[in-house]
């Protein structure tokens, strides 16, 4: 049979210093534990939200790079469509036109001109024309040629 023993107090207050302190010594390890982890998922934390960061300034470039390449192509496309709109501008040519007017009169410079290089051509008719010079005199109411630094003649106006 078994045998029994008396508990007395002190045996109480010994088992419940015991207890104390393993529950102490429990609190401490769990403190640790939870420090560890706070630590743990702090350091996960800073890196997931640095991996974050990263990510959302990739999508940023991307997003501004897009931006950029949409909205020169949209100026692309809207300058082709204004091009096919607009008529090609037609080309007009410069009338030039000089006149000289003295006393009432007035002399048409190409003409006078064209009148030189005819007087001439019907006085040389085998002499091309390279250079020619015209000085109209008004009140000579004439104008004198000289062509190819050579040849020197005279017409009415």
């Amino acid at each position: 049979m078994a045998t029994t023993k008396k508990v007395t107090a002190e045996d109480v207050k010994k088992a419940a210093e015991t207890a104390k302190k393993a529950a102490s010594e429990a609190v401490a390890e769990a403190k640790t534990a939870v420090n560890e982890a706070k630590t743990t998922v702090s350091a996960e934390t800073k890196k997931a939200a640095e991996e974050t960061r990263k990510v959302a300034e990739k999508v940023k470039t991307t997003a501004k790079k897009a931006t950029e390449t949409v909205a020169a192509e949209t100026k692309k496309a809207t300058a082709k469509r204004s091009a096919a709109k607009k008529p090609a501008a037609k080309k007009t040519e410069v009338v030039r036109a000089a006149v000289v007017q003295f006393a009432g009169d007035e002399y048409k410079v190409d003409e006078v001109i064209a009148n030189a290089e005819a007087a001439f051509k019907a006085e040389n008719k085998r002499k091309a024309i390279k250079d020619i010079k015209v000085y109209i005199k008004p009140e000579d109411h004439a104008a004198y040629y000289v062509v190819n630094n050579e040849y020197a003649g005279k017409i009415d106006l």
